[in-house]
């Protein structure tokens, strides 16, 4: 057996080219760029935001958030999040400062943070709400989608769907105005990346892959966090094949399989020993990115789910420098145990069945 991380590019999904999608509302193509950094980038120079100014920024996070705010020349200020992936507006108002221009809310692996609440107190305070929508291409809140909430969102399309690339920005409040880039990522690259993407369908085809053995060395995984998160941004576009694969998607497939895949398993991690679900439940209008667990002696079970050919992954067991480890330490746990796995729309047939029967082998073992 093996299940990739990510939905992998198939047939059906390229096929999605020559078709309408159900993905209208998605934005604009001179708003869609390379990367959810490149699109962070061109929303924080739209609000404005540059040397001497201040952006609050949420304890559990990647360096892909930190660096655009650096790349404008503003500082980083930092707010709490439980371990439960719970936000307090209050707290945030605590890390708010004189020098502050925006907040970036954060909804964790789909599920919606406490957008309105936030969004209130933006309005109060006089500040730019940004939704990072980054694992919640398609989730909503209620009857509004997220992303809708904030003066700005940015999204990363490729995380949920089998793209080369892709980062969109969203503008909410009037009279933002974005200078798109006219560069495109070279077109080698583009190939390179949708050959990437395909090589998932043979790996799950033939039940092995040999990224599975790099994988479970640490140092490599350092050195591939540090390419990829902390190197610099590059303001370019998308490519034009993602931008037509992201809008030939079926919103309502990749929803639904998401879902049930998610539900299915959720209810496979309910009795486990080793590990318990992060949420207990799938509330009406998620999509998930995939089902975080939280395990003590993380790494371990890591390693021993990728011998067994599931490839997971772990958000984010490096945090960025500017979050004190031990002023934040829900965070610093969040970085140290949680597992994601996953539950995606490219998963074979069958493939939640044999997921968590392994789930309860390594509970047995």
């Amino acid at each position: 057996m093996y299940l990739a991380p990510d939905p992998p590019l198939t047939l059906a999904a390229l096929a999605g080219i020559a078709r309408p999608g159900d993905g209208a509302d998605l934005g604009r193509e001179d708003l869609f760029f390379g990367s959810g950094r490149a699109a962070l980038l061109a929303g924080l120079q739209a609000l404005g935001i540059g040397p001497g100014d201040e952006v609050v920024l949420p304890a559990y996070l990647c360096e892909s958030v930190v660096t655009p705010v650096e790349a404008v020349g503003a500082s980083v200020s930092v707010y709490p999040v439980s371990r439960g992936l719970d936000v307090d507006a209050a707290a945030i108002e605590v890390a708010i400062g004189p020098r502050t221009h925006a907040v970036v809310l954060i909804h964790y692996f789909g599920f919606p943070g406490p957008v309105q609440k936030v969004r209130a107190l933006c309005d109060h305070r006089g500040l730019a709400l940004i939704e990072d929508c980054a694992h919640a291409l398609y989730s909503r809140l209620g009857d509004r989608a997220l992303g809708t909430f904030g003066d700005l969102a940015i999204f990363s399309p490729w995380k949920s769907l089998p793209l080369p690339d892709g980062g969109l920005l969203v503008l909410n409040r009037p009279g933002l105005v974005v200078t798109a880039p006219d560069e495109r990522a070279p077109p080698a690259r583009t190939l390179a990346r949708l050959a990437y993407r395909s090589l998932g369908t043979v790996e799950q085809a033939i039940g092995w892959s040999p990224r599975l053995k790099l994988l479970q060395r640490s140092g490599l995984r350092r050195q591939m966090h540090a390419r990829v998160s902390a190197g610099p941004v590059e303001l370019a576009r998308g490519s034009g094949i993602a931008w037509k694969l992201l809008r030939g998607a079926s919103r309502q497939h990749v929803v639904g399989r998401r879902r049930r895949n998610y539900t299915q398993l959720l209810d496979a991690c309910r009795d486990l020993t080793w590990a318990r679900p992060l949420f207990t439940d799938l509330p009406d209008g998620v999509c998930p990115l995939g089902l975080p667990l939280v395990a003590e002696n993380r790494d371990h079970w890591r390693d021993r789910l990728l011998a067994a050919g599931v490839n997971v992954r772990t958000y984010w067991e490096q945090l960025p420098p500017q979050v004190d480890l031990e002023r934040f330490r829900d965070a610093a746990w969040l970085s140290d145990h949680i597992l994601v796995l996953p539950t995606h729309q490219g998963l074979p047939s069958g493939a939640i069945g044999r997921l968590a029967r392994t789930l309860h082998r390594l509970d047995r073992s």
